[in-house]
């Protein structure tokens, strides 16, 4: 796993699995009428247009002028870790203000805890480290244990959450 020096600090936000514009999220996951437009407010309602935002992959399916449309309507610094439905080029993303994150992406919290950012769980998790992930949504899934948090939208009121909130129940 790469350790690399963090760029996010006290107004990183975090998510997962917006999949804008795929057309059977909807259906697959039972997300409310309106999900897109719910999750485009509440994006923007949290996040201030200086704030970092972490998405772990999944951000869109569709167009590519799709994408470019609602890229500007999103508030934050976006950090993208691709997840299986992010299929575009690396200069694609980039010509957006994208800025492009390996998967898996490690750093060491202020607090002492190991922090894995990925798409997928990971799974076996090697001892002493912490995984934040997406991808599972809100299916049901053999529970992976206290050491793993699923920031799929879905399992978080279709919104951001910023770094610290997620993390105040373990610490």
């Amino acid at each position: 796993m790469n350790e690399i020096a963090s760029p996010f600090g006290d107004s990183t936000w975090v998510i997962a699995d917006t999949h804008f514009f795929h057309a059977n999220i909807g259906e697959y996951c039972s997300r409310p009428d309106g999900w897109q437009e719910l999750i485009i407010e509440n994006w923007n309602r949290f996040i201030q247009p200086d704030d970092t935002v972490f998405h772990l992959g999944d951000l869109v399916l569709g167009k590519k002028e799709d994408t470019e449309a609602l890229l500007p309507l999103l508030n934050g610094k976006l950090y993208l870790m691709r997840g299986n439905h992010d299929r575009r080029g690396v200069a694609f993303y980039q010509s957006l203000g994208i800025t492009l994150v390996k998967d898996p992406y490690s750093m060491d919290h202020a607090s002492g805890l190991h922090l894995v950012f990925s798409h997928r769980p990971i799974v076996p998790l090697p001892p002493g480290m912490f995984n934040l992930h997406g991808h599972i949504h809100n299916n049901p899934t053999p529970k992976l244990g206290p050491c793993y948090v699923n920031l799929s939208i879905e399992v978080r009121g279709y919104r951001p959450w910023r770094l610290e909130e997620i993390l105040a129940p373990i610490l």
